[in-house]
Formats: structure tokens, sequence, C-alpha cells
């Protein structure tokens, strides 16, 4: 095998923090420390740094290690058990076994005889928000082109899609088409590429269907966070790969945010910016009036932490937004100066955040019914985001406000075939059942009205709108639930409050709704 010319090259490997060195097969420490091994250990080491990131087999260990000796297996399991040992903490993940197939070491790479590099770190911002690797599909070998061509279409949509949303940040498919088929182990891939995450799948034809299959994984412990499958005509396969794409990507942040929520928890002493936001969102989004004021100063103080961050900036926007709304301000003229802050603090710092453009327009909606100024900005977001569901979703109301009842009924429908699992899915069922009200399909605007109690029975600009379609098909009974629910929230409410400065264009509209809110049960 040649070993007596390698050794006397006195290659020094860096396996993790540690420096290998061939000739005397001892482990160097960054603080000058050395962990001798014996020589067959330090021999098995030598072969798995020689082909870093590959599985090696049991059998091409042994005959490297002891040609032409017959020895056992135990003979090797515990050489890699001292391996391990030597490597500290870091052991197992360094040196992986893979069931049936062999051994890998996974953070080893040649580094000659200069001090070893650090390992790779993931590439993210100062924030802290994760990386994301998008592998290709896996195929069938032998697999017909059509199949081919829509893995391919399927990976550049989902990581276009990916880009658009700001975070996590998303490895270019450039550089990671040329992965179709590895076998690579995900610990190995996540560390070529400095990810946090790596998402996978596979196209399978089952005779008139397609079978695609996602999964989002954990790079650290190799962990699966997402499975997902879904069958697909083989027919109309290319009748929307696009949409399909941008509905993987966005069902495929919520479960990364989690993960990212659970390694927070487990590691509370080291808090970036991006874990406060999503620990802030997480309290935020169910309007739970005791928690709402917590998340309002953990987003500030994640802007705080990191000042060139747009995302806590936006996220404390739509705060303000959601405190407006539910009708919990003391002063919401302040509240909508101090929305608008935020709103221009984060297109300050990213000028192409398209949902801060759009939840600007909302609001220039909703609060000031500056209805040109609020297009305007809607337009700008859809233009910068077209496959972005949040910002199809701002869209829908001031349409919906200002007449244009058929184009806000499709955008919020939209904005819910892109994100069908968000987290706030019961602010897009409300957005729908909005337009479906203005519409005049009042059926509709209870059905979507009603769906989004049951996500969340606190939103109560939902359950105004769902006590008034229910009272508009004349089912009062069923407008009682609603109505005491928003009347336990909101003691003092009068219907007086909401037509003084409802956002409805139409006086005759705005009129109408009054009437059937208080036909409904809430007090004039």
């Amino acid at each position: 095998m040649g070993d007596a010319p390698e050794k006397s090259r006195r290659t020094k490997l860096a396996v993790g923090a540690l420096l290998f060195d061939t000739a005397t097969g001892t482990l160097a420490a960054p603080d000058g420390v050395e962990i001798s091994l014996r020589p067959k250990p330090a021999e098995v080491l030598r072969n798995l740094a020689e082909r870093a990131g590959e599985v090696v087999t049991r059998e091409a260990l042994i005959d490297a290690v002891w040609p032409g000796i017959f020895v056992t297996d135990d003979s090797l399991t515990q050489c890699i058990a001292e391996i391990r040992r030597a490597l500290g903490d870091d052991g197992a993940l360094l040196l992986r076994t893979l069931p049936k197939r062999g051994y890998m070491l996974v953070a080893a790479r040649l580094a000659g005889a200069a001090p070893p590099p650090e390992p790779p770190p993931a590439i993210r911002s100062p924030a802290g928000i994760p990386v994301l690797a998008m592998l290709p599909l896996r195929l069938p070998q032998g697999c017909e082109p059509e199949l081919v061509a829509f893995a391919d279409i399927l990976l550049d949509g989902i990581v276009g899609a990916l880009a658009t949303l700001r975070e996590p940040v998303v490895i270019s498919a450039n550089s990671t088409r040329h992965l179709a088929g590895t076998t690579e182990d995900v610990a190995a891939l996540a560390l070529r590429f400095g990810a946090d995450y790596l998402a996978f799948g596979s196209l399978q034809r089952l005779g008139r269907r397609v079978r695609l299959s996602v999964e989002l994984a954990e790079a650290a412990r190799g962990a699966l966070v997402w499975h997902r499958v879904h069958d697909l005509p083989a027919d109309g396969l290319f009748d929307a790969p696009d949409e399909l794409a941008v509905a993987i990507a966005h069902t495929l942040v919520p479960r990364l945010r989690n993960a990212e929520l659970r390694t927070s928890l487990r590691q509370r002493q080291d808090v970036d910016a991006y874990h406060l936001l999503l620990s802030a969102q997480a309290l935020m989004f169910k309007l739970d009036r005791a928690t709402f004021d917590e998340a309002g100063a953990m987003l500030r103080r994640a802007a705080a932490l990191d000042p060139g961050f747009a995302a806590p900036h936006f996220a404390l926007a739509n705060w303000h937004s959601l405190r407006i709304g539910q009708r919990w301000s003391a002063d919401p003229a302040a509240e909508a100066r101090a929305l608008e802050v935020e709103v221009g603090q984060a297109l300050a710092l990213d000028g192409g955040h398209a949902r801060a453009l759009a939840l600007l327009g909302h609001s220039r909606t909703i609060l000031h019914r500056d209805y040109d100024r609020a297009q305007d900005l809607l337009d700008r977001a859809l233009d910068r985001a077209p496959n972005d569901a949040e910002t199809w979703l701002w869209t829908s109301p001031t349409l919906a406000y200002t007449g244009r009842v058929t184009d806000a009924v499709r955008h919020a429908q939209r904005a819910i075939r892109l994100s069908p699992e968000d987290p706030l899915l019961f602010r897009y069922q409300h957005f729908l059942s909005i337009a479906y009200y203005a519409c005049g399909q009042w059926e509709e605007a209870a059905h979507w009205g009603l769906r989004s109690m049951w996500s969340n029975g606190d939103y109560t600009s939902n359950l105004a709108t769902t006590a008034a379609a229910l009272a508009a098909l004349g089912r009062r009974e069923e407008a009682r639930a609603p109505v005491a629910r928003m009347l336990e929230l909101l003691p003092g409410y009068r219907v007086s409050m909401t037509m003084a400065s409802h956002a409805y264009r139409d006086d005759a509209t705005r009129e109408q709704y009054g009437q059937h809110l208080i036909a409904a049960g809430l007090p004039a």
C-alpha cells in the first residue's frame, strides 16, 4: 500500500480542532497538549483521514491495517473506540458509524505541516440566521427524461422561493446540482457547504402518479426534522411546478424555525438576534395579552443586539399592527406612528424587504385610508417578491376595501396555496373571509371566518367579520359565540367605534357592515 513513503512525508491532517501527525501517531490539541495513539489505532485513523467524507468499509480497514493477518472485528472496534476517546466530546460526531456500511471521518482534511484550520463555519449572518442547502431530488436509475427535467425545475423553484424569504440563508442551486445521486452522509455534506440544515427528497413514478418525498435534516445531529409526501398526477406534472416549489419552500421554513427555536431553548446562554426573533414571534402569534408585551421587549432586544438586521424591525411593525387591531393600545395614533417608524427602519436596512413594503401599504389603507399610496406600495411589494405568501396576503384587504373584490379573493387564496401550513394561518383565513364578505359571498365569508376562529379564537378583527357574515345569513344563533368572545376581550366595544374609521372606501358597504355587526348582537 506504500505506507513507508506516506509516513516519510510526515503528513499532518486536521481532525476537528486537533492536528494528527501520521509519522508519530499523535493528536495535538490547539493548546499544544499531545495525545498519543497506539500504532494500530493511529493506522486506522490515517486510513480514514485519507478518505475523509467517504464511507470506508470494515473489510477495507482490516485489509489495510492488518494485511495478510486474520483478526476479528473486535480488533477494529477497539481501535475505533480508542480514536473516539482521543477525539474527545466530538468523537462520535467526527468518526461516524454507518450501520452495515462502515465508518466515515467527517471533519478531517489535509493540512500539510501548517496549524489546523478552524472547521468551516456555517455562513450565518451576524444575526445568526441559519444556512440551508437544498440537494437535487433523488431519481430512480434510468428514469425518463421528463422526470429528470421536472426534478431540475423543482430544485431551482424551491431555492428561488427560499431566496426571496430573507431567511434562512440558502445555498445556490448551482452549488448543489452536481450532487444528484450522492450517497454522502448528511453531516459530511453539511460540512462541505457550511450548512445548518439540508433539504433533500426523491421522485418516483407510481403508475399514473408521481410520488414526491421531501425531507429536512438538522446537520449537527443528522436528525430528521420534517418529512412530507406529495402524490402528483403524472399527466399534469408540468402544470404548476413553480407553485408546488413555492409551497414546499413555505412549508420548509416554519419547520426549520421550530427546530432553531428548540435549539435556542436548549442553549439559552447563547441567544442571538435571530433566536430572540423566533422566540418573540412564537409568543406574539398566540395573541395572548399577558405575553404580548414580553414579545415586544424581546424584539427590541433583538434589534439592539444586531443593528443591521431588518427582520426584528419588521416584526415590531407587525407587533404594533396587531396591538392596534386588537384594540390593546392606549394611544392608537402613537402606535400607528411607531409602526411606520419600524417599517421605515426595516426598509432602510433592506430596501427590497417586500413584506415591509406590503405591511406599510396595508397600514396606509387600514389606518389612513390612503388608498392610492397603499396600492402603489403593495404593487411594489409583489414586484419584488412574486412568490411570497405573506406579501400576497397583505395585498388582499386593500383590494377588498377598495372594491376590487375578485382580486381580493384571488390574492388571499394564492397566499393560502403558497403557505398552506403557515403558523399564522388564522390570519390568512381571516383575510380571505374579509374578501368574501366584501364580495357579498357571505356563506364563504362565514366558513373561512369560523375556520380562523377555530385556529385562534382571540383574533378580534376576525370575530367581528365572522359575526357580520353570520348575521347577513340570518344565522344569529351561531353569531352569538364570536360576539360573546369579542365582548369578553373588548368589554367597552361599540360598533360606532368601528364605523367612524373603517377602511371600506364605499360608504354604503361600510354602513351595511355596521348594520350586520349590530344585527349579530354587538352594541351600537
